[in-house]
């Protein structure tokens, strides 16, 4: 822990610019996020929705049925 606060001591010092280089390199050290769905994924569900084949359900019930509501 005490060397996450001498970075944060160290990085407040520093200049915008090299407050910047560092927010640069930190934000690509990170992994990356998982990606979406693919466009034919989307094509795929909205076809089944225009055709009628599902069901499709409110955003409200969606969070009942998986206890987040």
């Amino acid at each position: 822990m005490s060397d996450l606060l001498e970075v944060r001591k160290s990085a407040d010092d520093l200049s915008a610019e090299d407050k910047a280089g560092l927010i640069a390199h930190l934000l690509a050290s990170l992994p990356h996020p998982p990606l979406g769905p693919k466009d034919h994924e989307i094509d795929r569900r909205e076809k089944e929705m225009d055709e009628g084949s599902v069901t499709p359900i409110s955003h409200t019930d969606f969070l009942d049925q998986i206890g987040r509501a």
